[in-house]
């Protein structure tokens, strides 16, 4: 009989890490909806480096020395995996998180 414990498969690049031990500390994994010009919406994974407002709706995890709060709707009985990574565009940083099959 397969496990009923929910599962986190998360991996955080080491670059991302080291930036959000610099902002604080602290990544949240989230939905956020994206509309369409016609009245299409999709709910994309977002991920920050501010603590969430409710952390009850979350999951906490460390990792990488960092506390990460993700969001219950991305935990799942499978094995999905999710990944932050840490884009560069010259002085430029942006946090992304990869978890298309989660959602």
């Amino acid at each position: 009989m397969p496990s009923t414990k929910a599962q986190l498969d998360l991996a955080i690049d080491d670059e991302a890490a080291a930036h959000a031990r610099e902002k604080g500390g602290v990544l949240t994994i989230r939905t956020r909806p994206q509309h369409g010009c016609c009245g299409g919406r999709v709910d994309l994974a977002t991920v920050s480096t501010e603590p969430p407002t409710d952390p009850e709706a979350y999951v906490r995890a460390d990792r990488d020395e960092v506390e990460v709060y993700v969001h219950r709707s991305f935990v799942s009985l499978g094995d999905e995996a999710m990944r932050v990574g840490l884009d560069r565009l010259w002085i430029w940083r942006s946090l992304y998180v990869e978890a298309a099959a989660q959602m």
